[in-house]
């Protein structure tokens, strides 16, 4: 499997890469999830120091194994 970046927009995608296939082939389309940002915690939390950066990146990082798993899924 070959995965390359595209554009989608208004139904049509646009590939900002050339895949190595050329001619007719199935495709799976992946649409990364919009990115949430916790703007504050309260409640139980308020008195405590939140490292933000650090959330941000864990739910990167969760994100790409995701992504990962969908697509070894699709392999086999």
């Amino acid at each position: 499997m070959d995965a390359v970046k595209g554009i989608y927009h208004d139904g049509i995608i646009e590939l900002i890469e050339k895949p190595d296939i050329q001619g007719t082939s199935e495709v799976l389309i992946v649409f990364p999830q919009v990115k949430k940002k916790a703007a504050s915690i309260g409640g139980l939390f308020k008195g405590y120091a939140i490292d933000y950066k650090a959330a941000e990146e864990e739910l990167k990082t969760l994100s790409q194994v995701s992504e990962k798993h969908i697509l070894d899924e699709f392999e086999n």
